[in-house]
């Protein structure tokens, strides 16, 4: 008998996560992986789960999350995407539909992610959920110098929560990067895997760099101690976004 032919579908979302705890599926909790399985439960009327390029914690954001899904039935519409944002809330949508090799893995084919962390020098209304305001002068160029500290391969443990069980905390730092404008502070990182509240440990530690309660060499110190409680407090996940995962 012959097998049906087994289809791989990957998706790219934004996501507004300011009201979803996170993405992975909890028990009686809105996560964003279980509006995506629900509207493809819809669609294809069968249960389906989903790999995901990288988890997000409660409150962080995407711009450009990558998921797949595998499944032996074609798309019962011919625009997907479109049929799924008639089904999902208005703060999670299907942004592009790709279809891959069957043996495509959204997380494990993934050679780098990228997020960026917005800082506002001032306090906003519009557009409070995306930028953690921080109302004490940052000398960036101290911030850009601290950062050097951690490019390269490096066990992050000191910026790893200390509620996570890795088989290891190796990650290669690829980019680290710092804009600043009249009004916000701009993060960009990249690197081939981030641990539990990575990003938001460094910014609070780069924070306090930036306002002199750290000299940028200490970071490595810091760095090299692979103590949680060398480095410095967790910035807060809403001036967090997942930008681009590289394949």
């Amino acid at each position: 008998m012959e097998e049906a032919p087994l289809f791989n579908y990957k998706l790219t979302l934004e996501y507004d996560g300011s009201k979803f705890y996170g993405w992975q599926v909890q028990p009686g909790l809105r996560t964003i992986q279980g509006e995506v399985e629900n509207a493809l439960q819809v669609l294809f009327r069968q249960p389906l789960r989903v790999n995901v390029a990288g988890r997000t914690d409660t409150g962080v954001h995407a711009i450009g999350q990558v998921l797949n899904f595998r499944t032996t039935l074609a798309s019962p519409v011919p625009d997907l995407p479109r049929a799924m944002n008639g089904i999902l809330a208005h703060d999670v949508v299907v942004k592009r539909l790709e279809m891959m090799p069957s043996d495509f893995h959204a997380r494990h084919d993934a050679k780098s992610r990228q997020y960026f962390y917005m800082l506002s020098k001032f306090p906003v209304a519009i557009g409070r959920h995306y930028a953690f305001f921080w109302k004490y002068p940052l000398e960036v160029a101290a911030m850009r110098e601290a950062s050097q500290y951690l490019i390269g391969e490096h066990d992050f443990r000191a910026f790893c929560d200390t509620n996570t069980e890795d088989p290891h905390y190796l990650s290669l730092m690829e980019l680290i990067e710092w804009e600043e404008s009249d009004e916000r502070i701009k993060l960009t990182i990249r690197a081939n895997r981030f641990l539990r509240s990575m990003v938001r440990i460094i910014v609070g530690t780069m924070i306090d760099v930036g306002r002199g309660q750290l000299a940028p060499p200490q970071v490595k110190e810091i760095l090299e101690s692979r103590k949680r409680t060398a480095a410095s407090f967790t910035a807060p996940p809403h001036g967090l976004f997942l930008e681009k995962v590289f394949y």
